[in-house]
């Protein structure tokens, strides 16, 4: 039998009819909702969501390091610096926008945008829904005994299924402001048909605010990155489906404002048109890739040296480091730093002259089309930038913003991840 790492993606684009795929739903539309309702009424859910992105590859890192006894490349020697092209010089500090008397008024809607679909846990199955998160590797859900912070959510019962196991093992899981807290048990995991046997899921006892119902309505996550990043020490659910022979060790994204879909085992020939443009992994834990150089309408604007980007659907914007973010967007005539009204790491642009924003990875351009790098209207002519910066990150990652312009595949059996032409 041909090893399933050894099968070439064309192999299981053929097979690919015959595999599951799974239609995620979701909730209120971050991006949407700022240009309908206006960015400073959306601001700080979006903030809280950059945030908890930060914490989580922070807490992924840390797991990387204790599993792996490796400091991970985001953050060791590989760590890299952007320059500015010889056509671009960086100027010492972009114009600031005027602060309007309405940005220091507290803002309370922290609704997240998060695709998400239904799993089955335990003998007999119990029905919970769960985000699916390539930026993570752990599965956990609330269960029965939760605390009051679970409440909405419909709970995961180990008593009731005859082939759960308690492994006595606590768990705490950052994610930003958020966390989740209990125990890990081992038990069966169905999704869309496909079965997991002695699957690690966390058994929450407690939900902070970030994943009570009115602000995360699945009832749990999946991680579906690498077993390098699992806080718990255990395999993630897909990387358990494809040790156990279930399924080929890829699977296949599309989110969108309608018909978004994860597809286990292959890719869904019918969301996508041309070749896969494909770009190895700096190595398996997240899907990390080597960041080679920023662009502004189809020209490079910064060169990078050693930079990595992670592949996150988890994320709604495309986050960068101050440096980078800094350089990007003074290639850009007409932007603006927009601290002073939405916070750190915000930068408008002129909305008539909305740019494409070029993302460069393994000798390829990878474009934001200009009407989703742009977040909406902040006042006048000045629209919010889809590229934010946090403080004290020094890696990309490649939220929404960037996966809407296209079908990705998420290739473990190759360490790589590919992109397509959305049909």
């Amino acid at each position: 039998m041909v090893p399933l790492k050894a099968l070439p993606l064309f192999y299981l684009v053929a097979c690919a009819v015959a595999l599951p795929k799974i239609p995620l739903s979701k909730r209120k539309d971050i991006l949407a909702s700022m240009k309908r309702t206006g960015v400073l009424d959306n601001i700080d859910r979006l903030k809280m969501q950059t945030a908890k992105t930060k914490s989580k590859i922070q807490s992924g890192i840390a797991a990387f390091e204790r599993n792996t006894g490796s400091i991970h490349p985001a953050v060791s020697g590989f760590r890299g610096q952007f320059a500015a092209t010889s056509n671009n010089p960086a100027p010492e500090k972009l114009a600031a926008t005027s602060k309007r008397a309405t940005a220091s008024e507290p803002l309370t809607d922290f609704e997240e945008d998060l695709w998400f679909g239904t799993i089955t846990v335990g003998t007999p199955p119990q029905t919970l829904t769960v985000d699916f998160d390539t930026g993570s590797s752990d599965t956990f859900l609330p269960a029965v005994g939760c605390d009051a912070t679970c409440d909405g959510h419909t709970l995961y019962d180990p008593a009731a299924s005859s082939t759960a196991v308690n492994t006595t093992d606590p768990f705490f899981l950052q994610f930003g402001a958020g966390n989740a807290t209990g125990f890990v048990f081992t038990d069966t995991v169905t999704i869309a048909g496909l079965t997991a046997q002695s699957q690690a899921v966390g058994a929450s006892n407690h939900y902070s605010v970030e994943f009570e119902v009115d602000n995360f309505p699945p009832d749990g996550l999946v991680g579906m990155a690498f077993p390098a990043l699992a806080v718990f020490g255990d395999n993630p659910l897909f990387t358990t489906l494809a040790d156990q022979g279930t399924v080929p060790p890829v699977f296949g994204v599309k989110l969108a404002d309608t018909g978004s879909e994860l597809f286990l085992g292959g890719v869904d020939t019918a969301l996508f048109t041309g070749a896969f443009r494909n770009v190895s992994l700096i190595e398996e834990d997240f899907y990390a890739l080597n960041l080679q150089a920023l662009d502004v309408n189809n020209k490079v604007v910064a060169t990078a040296n050693g930079v990595v980007a992670i592949v996150d659907t988890g994320t709604t914007l495309l986050i960068g480091d101050d440096e980078g973010v800094e350089i990007l967007y003074s290639a850009i005539p007409g932007s603006k730093d927009a601290s002073a009204i939405l916070g750190p790491g915000f930068f408008t642009v002129p909305c008539n002259r909305i740019p494409t924003v070029g993302i460069e990875l393994g000798n390829q351009v990878f474009n934001v089309a200009p009407a989703i790098f742009n977040l909406g209207v902040l006042e006048g002519n000045d629209c919010v930038g889809g590229v934010t910066s946090l403080d004290g990150v020094p890696f990309w990652v490649l939220g929404d913003i960037f996966l809407r312009n296209f079908y990705t595949v998420f290739d473990q059996g190759n360490a790589r991840v590919g992109f397509a032409t959305l049909r």
